[in-house]
């Protein structure tokens, strides 16, 4: 190629390039993509892809405990409700139920477990209220002139160790062996047990959080002090746990005040009332005052109040089912 012919080209060649070069600049400032796409990116609108749909969330279904079923069931069957019962059917439960705290309804366990705890408190006063009365009696026939017998004077004695009574013979008995009032043995246990849910009651049927100091008594609180030895004092059975508890009420120096404040009712012949043996108990917990305006709301809201006149039923109830077998005490 001569020279001409070779300036020529190269004068093509620039141009060439210049114009492509121009091109693609005005293709970009007037927002063309001139990228190249893969053919698998093309869209063709003519296409529907499927889209998969997601699956709908299933709400995981709540299963009742079938121990708390059967006690509930059980309830219903031979007509135990409370607010409406006249009176409260022998019906002693060994233990709360398995799945009681895992109910979702706050009232049905509230319910269930006044329901369990009523006849316990109202066994315990009866039991309190027949040695009651045999003090009464040796005490009539000692003002007679009749002198107790030596069973009698034996079982005195006993009763005098078991309730911390130095001196003072019947009489100071008397203001001791007295019955606690059913709002107040069931506020108290449930605010102590969490409504039956604490691991406490759950694992030693303990109620009102009475402390021992033998490992073996009892449940090592979680999170206990170092140097601590308390435990929370296990039981076998509730009614176990309520008896304990109605001998620290009427025995431990703490309690004196109730103690005192029960006898001037009963003296005056005036009602013996949870409510007002409640505002005695500023001792039973580190709380003090608060602790007891905690009992009166409990007592309120769940009208306990109406219950502490409740007696048991004259006619006997069927057994609870077999599930339920191993919790009647």
């Amino acid at each position: 190629m001569n020279s001409a012919n070779q300036g020529t080209f190269n004068k093509i060649a620039l141009a060439t390039i210049v114009g492509a070069v121009g091109l693609q600049y005005v293709l970009m400032f007037g927002g063309v993509d001139i990228a190249p796409k893969p053919a698998s990116m093309v869209i063709d609108a003519s296409v529907v892809v499927p889209v998969k749909p997601e699956k709908p969330k299933v709400k995981k279904l709540y299963q009742r405990d079938p121990e708390v079923v059967a006690l509930d069931q059980y309830f219903k069957s031979i007509d135990y409700k409370l607010g409406t019962a006249e009176n409260i059917p022998r019906v002693y439960i060994k233990r709360v139920p398995k799945g009681l705290r895992d109910l979702s309804s706050v009232a049905e366990r509230k319910q269930i477990f006044l329901r369990i705890i009523l006849p316990l408190a109202l066994r315990v006063n009866e039991e309190i209220a027949a040695r009651r009365d045999r003090l009464l009696s040796i005490q009539s026939n000692e003002y007679a002139g009749v002198p107790a017998t030596p069973t009698q004077q034996k079982w005195v004695e006993k009763m005098m160790k078991r309730y911390r009574v130095d001196g003072g013979g019947i009489a100071a008995l008397l203001e001791r062996i007295d019955i606690i009032p059913p709002s107040l043995i069931l506020a108290q246990s449930a605010e102590e047990s969490g409504w039956g849910t604490s691991r406490f009651v759950r694992k030693g049927n303990a109620l009102f959080g009475q402390w021992a100091y033998n490992e073996e008594e009892g449940i090592v609180p979680e999170g206990r002090e170092m140097g601590k030895t308390h435990v929370i004092k296990a039981f076998d059975t509730l009614m176990d746990s309520v008896r304990a508890y109605a001998v620290n009420i009427n025995s431990h120096p703490a309690y004196e005040a109730l103690r005192e404040d029960r006898a001037n009712l009963r003296a005056q012949g005036s009602d013996i009332t949870g409510w007002e043996l409640a505002k005695t108990l500023i001792k039973y917990s580190e709380r003090g005052e608060d602790y007891v305006q905690s009992l009166h709301l409990i007592m309120k809201a769940n009208d306990l109040d109406t219950l502490d006149g409740m007696k048991f039923a004259v006619d006997d109830v069927p057994p609870p089912p077999n599930l339920l077998a191993s919790l009647q005490g």
